[in-house]
Formats: structure tokens, sequence, C-alpha cells
């Protein structure tokens, strides 16, 4: 009887063991942060900005006439995204980013001739949070997203950029500026908007030829250039009438992006999340 009380206690001592090898808490908590990103897609779903938007025909430079346009994955080669943790006590600092291959379709008219021209890109895209662990353990081993950054994407051989953006909401009562997409925000303080509130919106850039649009919903608003200031587009666009967590794209494109066949694409867009409130 004692020799099977040994036999026993020894297999519970090397079964500790090799659990205590196994179980490792910050890979744990890790791995329920990744979780967590994954399943919060209100605020940490992918970071595309494609969709079949239709433009209205407009003259351009190389093209006379650009009948339409639109952006899509190119499923040959492989989207991209790495998570980047650092826990610091009850805190976790994360940093998502990746990449996002996709071809620009384009069609135009050129002397009466039809041109259909698909150009690749790679856009590149971040975004930052912060997460505590100060909830019920068993939701993601206690931790809940506390704050986060806007999305920037940019083309893999980028030049031009957004400055900043301002937003007006009258019936919100919201007149702001944002200068720096990438900065840090607490979750309660996202900027939160009336359903259904008219937006005048400004895009400063740092180019006088860019192509300025806003996406929401797979749908686009072109925007058009100020005529004193030749870098700032203004356009209008109303929120969602559904209450909850939306997000919305600033993008700007270059001039040569939809206007000429020879020259690359290239674009910024700012992705931001609010939320649409009756209060």
């Amino acid at each position: 009887m004692k020799k099977s009380k040994f036999i026993v206690m020894a297999l519970l001592i090397f079964a500790g063991i090799f659990a205590g090898c196994a179980f490792n808490p910050a890979n744990s908590d890790r791995n329920a942060i990744e979780d967590l990103i994954d399943s919060e897609t209100s605020w940490f779903k992918p970071d595309g900005h494609y969709g079949e938007e239709q433009l209205q025909p407009a003259t351009l430079a190389a093209f006379d006439t650009v009948l339409f346009w639109f952006r899509y994955p190119d499923t040959t080669r492989s989207v991209n995204r790495t998570i980047s943790v650092d826990i610091l006590g009850d805190s976790a600092y994360v940093t998502i980013s990746g990449t996002i291959p996709g071809i620009l379709y384009l069609k135009g008219v050129r002397d009466t001739d039809t041109i259909v021209v698909n150009k690749q890109f790679l856009d590149r895209w971040e975004k930052s949070a912060i997460f505590k662990k100060d909830t019920i353990a068993t939701y993601h081993r206690g931790w809940r997203l506390y704050a986060l950054t806007g999305s920037e994407i940019t083309t893999d051989q980028n030049d031009i950029a957004i400055d900043s953006v301002r937003l007006q909401l009258e019936n919100t009562g919201l007149d702001t500026v944002i200068t720096d997409i990438m900065t840090m925000v607490p979750k309660d303080s996202v900027i939160r908007v009336r359903p259904g509130d008219m937006a005048n919106i400004t895009v400063y850039t740092n180019r006088d030829d860019a192509y300025a649009f806003l996406h929401s919903w797979f749908l686009r608003w072109h925007f058009v250039q100020d005529s004193a200031n030749h870098r700032v587009y203004h356009g209008q666009w109303k929120t969602p009438v559904t209450l909850g967590v939306h997000r919305v794209v600033f993008d700007i494109l270059s001039h040569a992006s939809l206007s000429d066949d020879s020259l690359p694409y290239d674009s910024n867009a700012w992705g931001l999340h609010y939320l649409v409130t009756e209060q």
C-alpha cells in the first residue's frame, strides 16, 4: 500500500513538473489578447479599404475620361498580419501591423479607345492598442480593451500624405481636428456622433494634385479641391443611423494613380473608429 502511494505521489510530482514547463502565463496572456483582438471585430476588423465603388466620369490628364475604378485584394499574394504584445503588470501594449496586396482596376478612354489598367500595389497598415487585466478571469483571462489608435494605411513606396483631418458636425456639436491618427485614445473617449448627422470634412494634404475620398460600408465619397488652397479638400458625409461602433476611412491618392497608366499607385489612408449614439 505504501509503495502504491509512493508511485502515485511520484507521478503527480512529475506531472506537475511537466505541466509547469508547458504552462507559460505570459504566453497564455498573449494568446488571450490575440483571441480578444480576433473577437472584437468592431474595433479590429481587417484594415482593407476595398470595394466595388464607382466614381462618376472625370476628365484626367493621361486619360480623356475615367469610366470607373476600384481596388480589390490580390489573391496571388498573401495578406500578412503581425501582433506584437508587451505585457507590463496588468497592462498590455499591443501593435498590430501587416501588409495587404491589392490591384487597382482602372478603366478609361483615350483617343476614343477604351483602356483597362491593372496596377499592383502593396499597402502597409498599423494600429496600436492598450489592454488592461482587470475584469473577470473567465473573459479572456481578465483582459479587456482599454485604449486604441486609429489605423494608418500607406502604400509600400509612398510620397503622398494626409497632414490632418477636420470634422464638423453641427447636430452633434463637434468641431475637432485630428493631426495624428496614431494618437492613443481611451475606448470610452472615441469620437461620438449623432445618427444621421451631416458631417463637413476637410482633409489637409501635402499635395495640390491629389484625389481625396471617404470610405464607409464599401461606398466612397469624392472630395473637391479648395479653390484657394489646393492642398485642401472638402466633402460632406452623413453618419450612419445604426447605433454602435463604426469605422470610416479618409483616403488620398496621387494624381498619377488614377490619371496615368505608366506611373505607380500611391496612397495614404487614415482609419477612424467612432461611436454612433443618441446620448
